[in-house]
């Protein structure tokens, strides 16, 4: 592999890396807003702050937008309405039900679950490598969310509560699978602010109603700050990051990187939330990077017998899968 590729690569996946880490963002954003802000105007107002920091990007690109397909459209559309619009009431109202133990368990499925999807819907090969990496990176998220907590829910709340927030899993792997698909015909940066619009419109009734009744003094200062850092950290500037890498690798590898958003969002909740650390937590966060790593060694193996079969160097053990 060239010292000019091999660059690239880091870069590549330094974007996978960081827009996950900026998504991870989100979790002690959220918990801060949630205490400040009615249930459909946090978002709202997230999403309206994200909306109006991309838009200068549709004014820069404006004579693309007459060329979008309709099949382009239609993904915008149920990104916007599904990936964001649908994760947000699924996890909101599924953590209604039950504690932050038993949505960690469900959330640490996200890297199984892009995995398993990608194989399903896309085609996609998984190895060794790859499956390792995806377990190592879902013990390691249990480790760092689960230690030092109990599961207090029961029943009925259980399984639903369970189920709702499986329910945010899925519409965040069917945003990163359609924002692949979609991201080869559109850059980022145009198909991004358009996804964003349609959940601000989507949103717009609740949020609005809520508002006409909400005393916007009586947020704090801090709120306000989450309100902006969650709509800027994971969604403006996260999902160009996380884009950007995603359009140069297979879903099966950006998979692996999906265990940094739980490892950021409880280093950020230490320094933000004032959060205990345990000892343990060391043990999660050893288990995410070496997941990372392994995925990581997955795709330069494959790139590098890709480029023996450019030159017409690959071996008989090249049709190995990573």
């Amino acid at each position: 592999m060239s010292e000019g590729k091999s660059s690239n690569q880091l870069i590549i996946y330094a974007q996978l890396f960081a827009g996950m880490a900026l998504f991870g963002t989100g979790t002690p954003a959220a918990k801060v807003v949630s205490e400040g802000f009615p249930m459909f105007l946090g978002p709202f107002l997230r999403l309206t702050f994200a909306a109006l920091a991309l838009s200068p990007f549709l004014v820069i690109h404006r004579k693309r937008l007459p060329q979008i397909a309709r099949g382009d459209w239609i993904r915008i559309v149920i990104i916007g309405g599904v990936g964001i619009v649908a994760f947000t009431l699924f996890l909101l109202t599924g953590m209604q039900r039950v504690n932050g133990v038993v949505g960690s368990v469900v959330m640490s499925l996200s890297p199984a679950a892009m995995a398993t999807a990608a194989v399903l819907f896309m085609h996609d090969s998984m190895g060794w490598r790859k499956i390792l990496a995806v377990t190592l990176a879902v013990v390691g998220v249990l480790v760092i969310n689960v230690s030092g907590q109990s599961i207090q829910s029961s029943g009925w709340d259980l399984v639903l509560g369970s189920l709702l927030v499986f329910g945010a899993v899925a519409s965040q792997t069917l945003y990163s699978l359609l924002g692949k698909q979609l991201i080869r015909d559109l850059r980022p940066v145009i198909a991004l602010p358009l996804i964003v619009w349609v959940a601000v419109l989507l949103f717009a009734v609740p949020g609005l109603y809520q508002a006409t009744s909400f005393d916007f003094s009586t947020p704090t200062a801090n709120q306000w700050l989450g309100l902006v850092v969650w709509g800027m950290g994971p969604l403006a500037i996260g999902t160009l990051v996380w884009f950007r890498g995603l359009s140069q690798v297979a879903p099966s590898t950006a998979s692996g990187y999906m265990s940094a958003m739980p490892a950021a969002a409880l280093i950020l909740s230490y320094i933000w939330l004032g959060d205990a650390f345990h000892p343990v937590h060391l043990v999660g966060f050893a288990l995410v990077f070496t997941s990372i790593g392994l995925v990581t060694w997955a795709h330069r193996i494959k790139e590098t017998r890709q480029g023996r079969a450019e030159t017409g160097d690959e071996s008989a053990n090249c049709a190995l899968p990573c």
